[in-house]
């Protein structure tokens, strides 16, 4: 791989790794693992306001990390990307998983 595409590579990785850099979007991610969630049960699971999850899941589908479904009022939340599921799962292992 040249310069050029090795920069363009690991600008892309920052970018990547910047949305997984926060507790609250790790906490949403983790508990996407097991399948889709509504709002409601992502705040069951993550202990923030519904304004700051809000937020944070606008960015998580910004950054294509989430996708939605809407069900009547209901908007549901399931993990988008496979490359975000097997991290997840891979840091669910090493600091989740029971010894």
């Amino acid at each position: 791989m040249d310069p050029s595409q090795m920069l363009s590579r690991s600008e892309d990785a920052e970018q990547f790794l910047k949305q997984l850099s926060n507790k609250t979007r790790l906490m949403v991610l983790c508990s996407l693992l097991d399948g889709e969630r509504s709002v409601t049960e992502l705040l069951d699971k993550v202990p923030v306001t519904q304004p700051v999850l809000s937020q944070h899941l606008a960015l998580l589908r910004e950054a294509e990390f989430v996708a939605t479904r809407r069900s009547g009022q209901t908007i549901y939340y399931r993990l988008a990307d496979e490359r975000i599921t097997q991290i997840m799962n891979l840091m669910y292992t090493f600091f989740c998983a029971e010894d």
